[in-house]
């Protein structure tokens, strides 16, 4: 035989509530109590503190970050241009123009060649200048140095080398 099952399952029985009115006592002792303790307010001061020196701040990291972004994007802008200036003028000339373009370049690789062998194989005591165009080219083997002058529009450059004898 089955124990004595409640004609209504939905209704709890009085055990059952008993339990459900202490439950609900006790939370409500709880709300109660946390309701009548003081409560102490903690407030701080908020500080805010400028990273950027372009605003008033002191870390130069942020700066440099982005002074330094600044000049790779204008490096690249630069770049991208001198590259778009070139592949026009490459792509304006002419087959016949590029041909000679690459004649006079390997010409030129060709001279630069022999000078520089006459003055690497000079002896001591050799000087000499070598003038092309507004280029000069000025040395002077002495002394167990050989010493090189290349001036050019743009500036100059000088060179000094054991000579080796």
């Amino acid at each position: 035989m089955q124990p004595f099952a409640p004609a209504f399952p939905n209704i709890p029985d009085r055990q059952s509530r008993g339990r459900g009115r202490q439950i609900f006592g006790v939370l409500l002792a709880a709300a109660m109590a946390s309701a009548a303790a003081p409560h102490v307010a903690r407030a701080t001061d908020l500080t805010y503190v400028l990273q950027s020196p372009a605003f008033g701040g002191t870390n130069p990291a942020a700066l440099n970050a982005a002074e330094y972004d600044k000049g790779l994007a204008q490096a690249r802008a630069s770049n991208a241009a001198a590259a778009a200036s070139a592949a026009s003028a490459a792509a304006s000339s002419g087959p016949t123009q590029q041909f000679a373009n690459a004649i006079i370049s390997q010409l030129n690789s060709l001279v630069a060649i022999n000078v520089a062998q006459q003055i690497a194989n000079s002896h001591p005591g050799d000087a000499g200048t070598i003038q092309s165009g507004n280029v000069s080219v000025t040395y002077v083997n002495a002394d167990g140095q050989l010493n090189i002058s290349i001036n050019t529009p743009t500036g100059a450059t000088t060179l000094s080398l054991p000579s080796g004898d």
